[in-house]
């Protein structure tokens, strides 16, 4: 069965094996530790997480109009993008000194958004 798969997303190790076989179907692996962000390009793409070892059904497939890896500040990312209308995504890409810096601004852009989803409930 051919599943039309062009990515493959994995939240923990892959196995040299899995490797080859990924590389023979020219299917591209990533490896995404944090169950969290697993969750949310799960569903950034509509795609539905798996763990068992068989074909995906097309329901549970995600879509993504482009995935590539691109370099910010000399930083390595891989960059998942859904051109559609009904896409509710939006990345901020954050730049600073120290880590200390970055994490207070990530907490400040964190409430911002929190208080503007709780805007949106309950207005």
């Amino acid at each position: 069965m051919n599943a039309n798969i062009n990515v493959a997303v994995c939240g923990g190790s892959i196995s040299d094996i899995v490797l080859h076989f990924l590389d023979k179907y020219k299917i591209m692996a990533v490896k995404i530790l944090s169950k969290f962000e697993l969750r949310r390009l799960a569903r950034a793409v509509r795609a539905t997480i798996l763990s068992k070892l068989e074909a995906p059904t097309p329901e549970e497939v995600g879509t993504s109009d482009d995935v590539a890896v691109e370099e910010i500040a000399s930083e390595k990312l891989v960059i998942f993008k859904r051109d559609t209308a009904d896409c509710k995504l939006s990345t901020i890409v954050l730049r600073g000194s120290t880590t200390n810096i970055l994490e207070d601004i990530e907490r400040a852009i964190d409430d911002a958004v929190h208080v503007y989803r709780s805007l949106l409930r309950y207005p």
